[in-house]
């Protein structure tokens, strides 16, 4: 009896020892490419943009989030780094981007009703402008050169004279 129970002392001993996990740190697996876009540690230098998307709801500014596209250990290809508005466009290759495709990294719908958290009030739809010029086409396609501004207004009320990004020195 004596030796019947240590056999299964020793036998539950394995099995505790064998579910014990091998790696104490945590791993962190890379996100999956969205659009082609990939996430990789280090952001790229071959292209390097920027621009600029506000979001109005009424005459209240609604929040780009920062760190859209930055995980644990990488970076989007494109992404944010604070609340302001400003896109980063870092690419290791030559490829341009758009609205839609930054939308897909920000995991957030874009169409002429809905622009991420914003929405279209009854039966209108959002207003969009590019460069201060009214954009009317699908607003997914909006190219992502440098320095584009975008803003997507809600309403109505609709914001009349929303600031413009200052770019300063930003390449």
């Amino acid at each position: 009896m004596k030796r019947s129970g240590s056999l299964i002392i020793a036998t539950l001993a394995c099995c505790l020892i064998a579910a014990i996990p091998r790696h104490a740190a945590p791993r962190y697996t890379t996100p999956p490419p969205i659009d082609g876009i990939r996430c990789e540690g280090m952001e790229g230098a071959v292209v390097h943009i920027h621009q600029y998307l506000a979001l109005y709801d009424g005459y209240q500014r609604v929040t780009v989030p920062a760190l859209i596209g930055i995980h644990n250990d990488c970076l989007y290809w494109l992404h944010t780094h604070t609340a302001d508005g400003l896109i980063h466009d870092e690419v290791p290759i030559h490829k341009f981007f758009t609205l839609g495709n930054f939308f897909d990294v920000w995991k957030q719908p874009l169409n002429w009703y809905q622009a991420g958290p914003l929405r279209a009030r009854g039966a209108t739809k959002l207003k969009i402008t590019v460069n201060g010029k009214p954009f009317k086409g699908n607003p997914r396609s909006i190219e992502l050169d440098n320095h584009t501004e975008i803003i997507i207004k809600g309403g109505p009320p609709y914001v009349t004279h929303p600031p413009h990004y200052n770019w300063g020195n930003m390449g």
